[in-house]
């Protein structure tokens, strides 16, 4: 892969052993009903999940809009898609669509909420993205973002330098790896009122994370930033430090709210 295309491209080529990993870190889980709080997602709303991978927070969605609601599921994905409409199959109230670029398979104003989740890091243009999502929202619409800012991560025993230097080399991944920090002003200046910026953090001390960290060592594979073997012991280390109970994970969750 062309490491200048990187950060979309490995998101419409992934391996089954990084789609199996997906598939665990992508499980909708309850917790996740505290970051779409702000969304006030209502039973017959038509809602917009925008790169819903696997599918699961879109059939969550679908069960929060009810019968009477719709949820449409859009990623660049082709597997992702298509393993999403399996899981759909028998609910009339959740459609999934495979794009190839930023336009959206919707008219203008067609939904109530556009919801995404960790997405907009890795988008090619961040404006025109939040542009076509704006054109999809009803006037009365409401976008609610989530989305990861990799300045702020930890992970123990690596320390800050060993952070800096491992997520450094695994930059290659995203478009705009700092994007959390960046949603108030974004939204604002693509015309949204009462634009709202909160953040989660919660700690990860038994290992949850270590699917997303041979992830990225993968990418440092394509970055050449590091060497595999510098990459390899530093994940090793990592995975000691759970059975040793001295690792800790935590990766801040900036949730952007704001209003047509």
């Amino acid at each position: 892969m062309d490491p200048r295309t990187f950060y979309t491209d490995h998101w419409q080529h992934i391996d089954d052993e990084r789609v199996a990993r997906y598939e665990r870190m992508f499980q909708w889980r309850e917790g996740g009903a505290a970051l779409l709080a702000d969304a006030d997602l209502q039973p017959g709303q038509n809602v917009l999940d925008f790169g819903s991978g696997p599918g699961f927070m879109a059939l969550a969605l679908a069960d929060m809009v009810g019968e009477g609601g719709h949820v449409h599921g859009v990623d660049i994905n082709a597997r992702f898609v298509a393993d999403a409409k399996e899981r759909a199959v028998g609910r009339a109230n959740v459609t999934f669509h495979h794009v190839k670029g930023q336009l959206l398979p919707l008219p203008d104003g067609a939904v109530d909420r556009v919801v995404s989740k960790n997405v907009l890091e890795y988008v090619p243009d961040v404006d025109a993205t939040l542009a076509e999502l704006r054109r999809a929202l009803k006037p009365a619409g409401r976008i609610h973002l989530i989305d990861s800012d990799w300045g702020f991560v930890l992970l123990e025993p690596w320390g800050k330098a060993g952070v800096e230097r491992f997520f450094g080399a695994a930059g290659v991944a995203f478009k705009e790896p700092h994007i959390g920090r960046k949603l108030g002003g974004l939204l604002r200046r693509h015309g949204f009122r009462n634009v709202a910026v909160r953040v989660v953090a919660n700690a990860d001390q038994d290992g949850h994370a270590l699917p997303m960290l041979r992830n990225m060592r993968e990418y440092i594979r394509i970055g050449g930033l590091m060497t595999a073997t510098e990459a390899d012991e530093m994940l090793a280390t990592a995975e000691d430090a759970v059975r040793t109970g001295e690792y800790l994970f935590a990766l801040p969750q900036f949730v952007a709210t704001a209003d047509i």
